[in-house]
Parts: structure tokens; C-alpha cells; sequence
């Protein structure tokens, strides 16, 4: 490595530094970092030290021709050809730097010492492969005059036993600058394994949600298409999303640009319990999430029954047809009542059911005809209002 490119942080809450820009003008920059208490517990999805509040997302590694690579030599000059942060770190900042640090167990990160290895290069860089060159996202381009982790070895030893977690482990920060201003307090972060001659990103470090939308997005009829839309967060993890209806997956969605899209015409009838989880491609950089349970009614198709009687007034032994029509013209019955007594049940054929009498009393009937709908159908019953008929002697 260059050596006026080479800037140490000792172990301490405040550090001063010399930052390197691209052009070769030297910038002098201040890092407070302030003391945390970081969680003490282990899993598998997380260094030992837990969260580190100052690292805002993950990082990504890329050869030259733009494909993730996950691991290399210690030795190697630069150790990725592009580094690329999965959050924005500073809103406004075009240069970015890569840094390693030495995690010391009993200590926060915001006290580890570490050193810059490699100069602040600009961002967007268009020379960078295509997705990268489009990307907004902090990018670090390699040069042959980075310090590799070999010099990051062995300017801070990592002394851990090997049956410690913290054995082997090295955290690398991507920090954001732009002329004239200080280098970011909070930075893209991952921990390698340092295993011999090789080094391997060892946890994720980016954590990950889904929202998820739905249109119609609270109800819908039967067979009617549904639309659901799932946003994951940070757009730069790679993955799919499996669309759920309560525990059973409707769909496995591949994310493109940070979205699933996927429409369906098959939900049940009822109150439909929608989410979508996130399962990462790469999951030494980022960690799985799921949305919020959206609930969405799937209702039959709503029908409109309408009543119409041949006459108004007859007299007693006078024939009345009642005829009911359906929209829309779905299949089904219809049955007739007088007030509570049923007069006839008839088949809808062509939208329509009739029915004929001779029989109704001296007096005044309110009549009334009620569609149920065929039972493979998923259509809605309906009642049409009430038409009076006067029966004389």
C-alpha cells in the first residue's frame, strides 16, 4: 500500500484523522465515536458483539466483471475490486472509503482500532459495471495500492483464543465523504473471517423489512383479480418473496430493484390473511423479514333481484304471474313468498323465474322473491322489494 495512504485509528472514543481524497488533497477529518452498550449475545445471524448502532447496512463485495464474491485472499490487493454499501450512509456525499477495524471483546466498536485501507473514491463510478454504475448506493473502487488484510493483520493482531467468538474476526466500514466536509460518523459495515490465507464474510450485518400493498386493498369480490405488491428494503438485497395467505404460500416472487409483484384471481371467500417474507440470496449480508399481516374480505358476487307482478288488482280466482328478474343473469332459484307463507321455488333460466297463480285470497298479499344463488356459484343471495297485489271478492 502507498504509505500516504494509510490512516490508523487507535483504540480510543475520539479520533482524528487524515483522509486521503481522489485528486491526492488531503482532508483532515474528525470521527467521534461514541460509547454504546452492545448487546452480549451470539446467534447465528449476528457477530458476538450484537448490533452496532453506528452501522447504518451491510456491504456487498464485487470482482471486476461485477459479480458478488464472498470471500478471497488476505493477500490481495485491493481485497474486492468494488465495495458497495447497501444503505445511503450521508445523504448529499460522493466519495467513499474502506476501513478495518480489530473487534476487542469487552469493548463497543465505537472503541476498536482499526485503519483506512483504502483512498476515498468517487460515486456514481460509470467506469463501474453496469448495475453498479447506475447504482446511488456508496461505492469503493479498488486500486492495487489498497492495504490488504494481510498489513491489517498484522498491524492489529487478532489475539482471540480460537474457541472465542471473536476469533479471526475483522469488521470492515465503508464511510462516506464530499469536499470539504468531514468523513461520516456512521458507515456500511461487515465482519469477515480471517481463516490463514483467506478471508470469508463471516455474519449478516444488514438488516432487512418488507411493506407489503394490496389492491383492492380492503375487499374484493370472488374471482375478482388481487394485487399484491411487496417492497423490500434495502433495494440492493438480492432474493425472492414468498406471498403468503396465513401459513400457506401463494407464490414465490423473484425481487427485482426491490420489488415482488404478484396478482391472483384465486382467493377464498372470507377474510384473508396476506403477507410476504423476504428470504435473501446472500445471507452472510443480509437477514430474512417479513411484513405485516394485511387482511383483505373476499366477498361472493353481490346479485340484484327485481319483482314485477302481471297485475296490481284482480279479483279472487284471477290469474297473476310474478316474474323476478336477476342481474347479472347467474344461475340459480328464486323463490316466491306471500308475506311468510312460500308460494313456489322456480329455476332462474336466462336471468328470469316465473311463476303463475289462481290462488291467492280476498285480501291484500305483499309479495316478494328471494335468489339463491347455485352452489358452485359464488354468488350472493339477494330479496327484491315487495310488490303489493289486491285480491277483490
Amino acid at each position: 500500500m502507498h504509505p500516504t495512504l494509510r490512516r490508523t485509528v487507535r483504540a480510543a472514543l475520539t479520533a482524528t484523522v487524515s483522509a486521503m481524497l481522489v485528486g491526492g488533497a488531503a482532508l483532515t477529518v474528525g470521527i467521534t465515536m461514541a460509547p454504546t452498550t452492545a448487546s452480549a449475545a451470539t446467534s447465528a445471524a449476528g457477530p458476538p458483539w450484537g448490533t452496532d448502532p453506528n452501522s447504518v447496512g451491510s456491504l456487498i463485495f464485487y470482482n471486476s466483471a461485477g459479480q458478488v464474491i464472498t470471500g478471497g485472499s488476505i493477500s490481495a490487493s485491493p481485497l474486492a475490486a468494488y465495495v458497495q454499501g447497501t444503505n445511503t450512509v450521508r445523504s448529499g456525499d460522493t466519495e467513499a472509503a474502506l476501513w478495518g477495524f480489530l473487534p476487542v471483546q469487552g469493548q463497543v466498536p465505537g472503541q476498536w482500532s482499526g485503519e483506512q485501507l483504502s483512498s476515498a473514491t468517487g460515486y456514481p463510478n460509470l467506469s463501474a459495471p453496469k448495475a453498479l454504475a447506475s447504482s446511488s448506493l456508496p461505492l469503493v473502487t479498488g486500486h492495487a495500492s489498497d492495504e490488504n488484510l494481510e498489513t491489517l493483520q498484522v498491524d492489529f493482531p487478532n489475539t482471540a483464543p480460537s474457541t472465542s467468538p471473536y476469533y479471526g474476526l475483522y469488521q470492515l466500514r465503508l464511510y462516506t465523504s464530499k469536499k470539504d466536509e468531514s468523513q461520516s460518523t456512521t458507515y456500511d459495515s461487515a465482519t469477515v473471517q480471517i481463516t490463514g490465507s483467506n478471508w470469508s464474510v463471516a455474519f449478516a450485518q444488514a438488516k432487512t423489512s418488507v411493506a407489503l400493498s394490496v389492491s383492492p386493498s380492503t375487499a374484493a369480490y370472488h374471482s375478482s383479480t388481487v394485487k399484491l405488491t411487496a417492497t423490500v428494503t434495502p433495494s440492493a438485497a438480492a432474493g425472492s418473496v414468498e406471498f403468503r395467505d396465513g401459513s400457506k404460500t401463494l407464490k414465490t416472487v423473484a425481487v427485482k430493484s426491490g420489488h415482488a409483484n404478484y396478482s391472483t384471481t384465486s382467493l377464498a371467500d372470507g377474510v384473508q390473511h396476506l403477507s410476504a417474507t423476504f428470504v435473501p440470496t446472500d445471507t452472510n449480508s443480509y437477514l430474512g423479514s417479513s411484513s405485516a399481516v394485511h387482511k383483505l374480505t373476499i366477498s361472493p358476487h353481490p346479485t340484484t333481484t327485481s319483482l314485477k307482478a302481471s297485475k296490481a288488482t284482480i279479483t279472487k280466482g284471477q290469474r297473476v304471474t310474478l316474474t323476478a328478474v336477476e342481474s347479472p343473469a347467474v344461475a340459480g332459484s328464486v323463490t316466491f313468498y306471500d308475506g311468510k307463507t312460500k308460494l313456489a321455488t322456480v329455476k332462474v333460466s336466462k336471468g328470469t323465474a316465473s311463476f303463475s297463480t289462481t290462488k291467492l285470497a280476498v285480501g291484500s298479499h305483499f309479495i316478494k322473491a328471494v335468489f339463491a344463488p347455485s352452489v358452485t356459484a359464488n354468488d350472493a343471495t339477494s330479496t327484491s322489494k315487495i310488490v303489493k297485489i289486491r285480491v277483490n271478492q
